[in-house]
This record gives structure tokens, sequence and C-alpha cells, in this order.
């Protein structure tokens, strides 16, 4: 995780919406982040479950500057692996555990709002019904809102 590029994308105002079902293991790994995010005036958590598109009124009138979407994603990386990615590698099929609506959800929030949108993806290990978050992945969901929290803090 490129931590000049998070501090840059954490400037302004900024809603982070975490994606994801808790009942499918490392697939909650979103919900898992928004439960340690410490929010601000200037940043806002959005925790969007598996229905993101059930949250984008609320999203639209916090009016963000920018929204940071946070989910599980496979792209071939180690399990607890984070990255930042463009709209451009969610829309490969397959990305993201929810990439479809993904893509619509962002087009929306940047049309609607004129924010931009970033991906934050963190490869998953176990995603089935039942299954718990993996070791890997909770410790990779713990470091990012701690450097979340952190660039937070330290912005003001």
């Amino acid at each position: 995780m490129d931590q000049e590029h998070l501090t840059e994308i954490l400037s302004g105002r900024v809603v982070i919406a975490c994606i994801g079902n808790r009942m499918r293991g490392d697939d909650g790994v979103g919900p898992y982040v928004a439960d340690l995010i410490r929010e601000t005036d200037r940043v806002r958590v959005v925790d969007c479950g598996e229905t993101p598109e059930n949250f984008l009124g609320t999203i639209a009138r916090l009016n963000p500057e920018k929204v940071v979407i946070v989910d599980a994603a496979y792209f071939g990386g180690s399990p607890g692996e984070i990255r930042i990615v463009g709209k451009d590698e969610i829309t490969g099929g397959g990305a993201s555990t929810h990439d479809a609506i993904l893509t619509v959800f962002a087009d929306y929030i940047e049309a609607e709002t004129g924010a931009q949108t970033f991906f934050i993806a963190i490869q998953p290990s176990r995603t089935t019904i039942g299954d718990s978050m993996s070791e890997d992945v909770a410790e990779a969901g713990k470091r990012l809102a701690a450097a979340i929290n952190e660039i937070i803090r330290s912005q003001g």
C-alpha cells in the first residue's frame, strides 16, 4: 500500500464506503475496517454491507470531494495484500467480490457529487458463507484502518 498516495486520497472532504458481507469470511473486511476508523467532520465512514447501492443517497448528502471504496478483491495478490486500484482495474471482471455494482456505484457517485472515486482492495483468502475472517485479512484490515486513522489525525 502506497502511504503517500493514501495520504493524498484522504485529503479534503472524504467518505470511506466500506463494502462486504460479514457472514462470508474475508468478504467482511470492508465492514471490519469501517468499525475501526475514527470519523471526523471531514472524513465520514459508511458501512454499506453488501448493498452499496442502498447508500448512494446517504453518500451524496455528505457532499464529498472524494469517495474511497474499501472492499475485498481478487487481484492475484497474497491474502491480506492491500492495493489502491483504479476503476478500470475493478471493471476487469471478477476483481472485486462485488465488481459489477461497484463500477455503477462509482459512476453514480461521480455524476451526482462530482467526487473522485478510489478503490482500496484487500486480497481475500476465503469468502464462503460461514467462514471466519482469515488472520492475514484481519491483520490487513487493522493495518489499513490504523494507517487511515493516523493520516486523519495528522491532517487535523
